[in-house]
């Protein structure tokens, strides 16, 4: 409060703005109110009140009653609202005021009046003062049990109650887990985080950003690493962006040969490890299977399993769709279904138009096709 009138004030604001040049500060000031972040303050009869102060922009939006969320996440946006109308509002006309906006716009968003009135009367029911203290809140340890939420998941909190009698009979377990586990939710993926990334890429290629080797005793994978950083065929280049290893899943991978032979170039996607997709492709040339691109040219003569170089040139792709997609933009960036081992253009050849004449395709690949954007 402000008790030397209202020019020495004005005064004091601007002496506070030439303190710095590039320090500026509003103020907003008010003989009877002023605003607090959601705390409305107002002088009445020489004592201040408190009620709560919401922005013009501000719709009361809340969850909808139909999400699919806990039961008890539902039953606690009615009860923390009006826990927070209570604790703010000094005057019990204001507060039951602000509820009664509450309600009408739960109700609006779904809510019963029954499941509204029932949480209300349990917020207003604690002591104004109480709530006004500082909350010390019970941080007793308990291990969390953490699953995906799913219709029924509430069950779950009365199963580990139940069956906590097991955990007791044990002498080790009982020390280790003296209470039953904490029930957590984890939110499943839904439509937002599927189709929205808000990791942008690395625009500069890191000395680290390369395939590594894992060094495991028994990895033949590791031998047989490319670490280059930049992929470069004729006029072509690609920059790897992240750190993989033998133990990279998910990823678009590049074999080369290591004799050079310039048409010996493979690209490939695999939901496995780096180095279980490599044992595969060592089979196929140990077995000499000619009917497979990359079993035929390295068990050719003067080839061996030994002349492979594989490198990782993107990963982080657990949608098998996202990694047929990736792996079909770097065939034809890199051209191997043309001078190279792949024999079409991945997923995308069933769906292409016959081939320019002279073009190398296999006979269940009908040919390509270029999309011109409208």
């Amino acid at each position: 409060m402000w008790t030397h009138g209202e020019e020495s004030l004005k005064r004091l604001h601007d002496d506070i703005n030439k303190f710095h040049p590039t320090i500026r500060l509003t103020m907003d000031y008010s003989p009877k109110s002023v605003a607090f972040l959601d705390t409305l303050v107002s002088i009445k009869d020489g004592h201040l009140s408190t009620s709560l102060y919401r922005k013009p922009t501000d719709n009361l939006m809340m969850l909808h009653f139909s999400s699919f969320h806990p039961k008890h996440i539902k039953e606690a946006i009615p009860y923390g609202q009006a826990l927070r109308v209570h604790r703010i509002c000094s005057d019990e006309e204001e507060r039951n005021r602000h509820l009664q906006t509450l309600k009408d716009a739960l109700v609006r968003t779904g809510y019963g009046t029954r499941l509204i009135d029932r949480q209300f009367q349990r917020a207003t029911a604690k002591n104004r003062t109480d709530l006004l203290r500082r909350q010390i809140w019970d941080t007793t340890d308990r291990i969390p049990f953490v699953v995906q939420y799913f219709p029924g998941a509430e069950k779950l909190r009365h199963l580990l109650h139940s069956l906590q009698h097991v955990i007791d009979d044990d002498e080790h377990l009982a020390k280790v887990i003296p209470t039953p586990p904490l029930l957590a939710f984890k939110q499943p993926r839904n439509l937002k985080r599927t189709i929205v990334c808000s990791k942008l890429p690395s625009l500069q290629n890191s000395d680290h950003d390369t395939t590594q080797p894992c060094h495991g005793n028994l990895c033949k994978t590791c031998q047989i690493i490319d670490m280059d950083t930049t992929i470069t065929r004729e006029n072509t280049t690609h920059q790897v962006r992240d750190t993989y290893s033998c133990d990279s899943a998910n990823v678009v991978y590049l074999i080369r040969c290591r004799k050079g032979c310039p048409e010996a170039w493979y690209i490939g996607e695999t939901m496995q490890t780096l180095r279980q997709r490599m044992n595969g492709h060592r089979a196929t040339i140990t077995r000499q299977e000619c009917s497979l691109p990359v079993g035929e040219h390295f068990s050719s003569q003067g080839h061996s399993a030994s002349d492979l170089r594989v490198s990782v040139l993107q990963g982080g792709l657990q949608d098998p769709r996202q990694r047929r997609i990736a792996e079909q933009k770097l065939i034809a960036k890199f051209r191997t279904h043309e001078c190279g081992l792949n024999r079409d253009l991945g997923f995308m050849s069933h769906y292409i138009h016959p081939p320019p004449s002279g073009l190398r395709t296999p006979t269940n690949c009908p040919g390509l096709i270029q999309f011109t954007p409208l």
